[in-house]
Formats: C-alpha cells, structure tokens, sequence
C-alpha cells in the first residue's frame, strides 16, 4: 500500500504541474483556482461514497482541516505565480520539495519525535546541493 500510495502522489504531481503551468495568463488565479477546488470537492464528495470507511460527520473532523485549507491554497497560489513568472516545471517543483524537505524534518523529530538519522541529514545535504547545483548551471 505504501508503494501505491506513493505512485498515485507522483502521479497527481504530474498532472498538476502540467495542469497548473497551462492556465491561462489572463485568467484570475483566485477564479481558477476556485473552479480546480469545485470540481476536486465534487471529485471528494463521489470519492467518500465509493470508499465508505472512516466518519463523514464534521465533528470526526479537528483544525487540521483548516490548516490543510490554508496550506493547499498556499500551494497551488504559490505555484501558480511561479510559473507565470517564468519558473521552468523542474525547477518550481524541485525547490518547493526540496526547501520543503529541510524545513519538515526537524519539524518532524521536535513536533513528532520522528528519527533524525545521519543518514537523513546526508540525504537533506544532497538534495540541497542537487538543487544549488540545478539552479546554479541551468
């Protein structure tokens, strides 16, 4: 499950940055981006039929909700500037990830007690100079 879980992360990575880059210039980004939210909660809304499990009632629900809200709008506000400006697909989504990366794992070891490895820190040093060095040679 967790290789599929995965799969169909990159997969819906895929499709949106191809999606996102293609809006049009001239089109509000708040306006599109609501109609992307409209037609994914009618998306959600079939999809909780399909997979019955789990509560559906708002009290299942904590603030979390609200913090996922702000993050995805942050997301897709961000990126969709990003490429209007001219960010390439690679380097958009590589620097989002990667600057992501550096900020969530000692996020993750103070908030959830997550493992800090060395082997982790080497990982984070390697895709910061991964990313130093595509963005410096382009």
């Amino acid at each position: 499950m967790f290789f599929a879980a995965l799969l169909l992360a990159v997969a819906g990575s895929v499709v949106y940055h191809l999606s996102i880059k293609q809006l049009p210039q001239d089109a509000n980004p708040f306006f599109s981006l609501a109609v992307s939210y409209g037609l994914a909660m009618s998306l959600c809304l079939a999809g909780m039929w399909w997979l019955p499990a789990g509560q559906r009632g708002i009290s299942a629900l904590n603030w979390s909700s609200l913090g996922v809200a702000l993050g995805i709008l942050g997301i897709e506000m961000g990126f969709l500037l990003a490429y209007r400006a001219g960010w390439n697909l690679g380097y958009a989504a590589l620097s989002s990830n990667v600057l992501s990366t550096a900020l969530l794992l000692p996020i993750g070891y103070w908030l959830f007690r997550e493992n800090l490895s060395p082997g982790r820190l080497a990982g984070l040093g390697l895709s910061l100079a991964g990313l130093w060095m595509m963005l410096r040679f382009r």
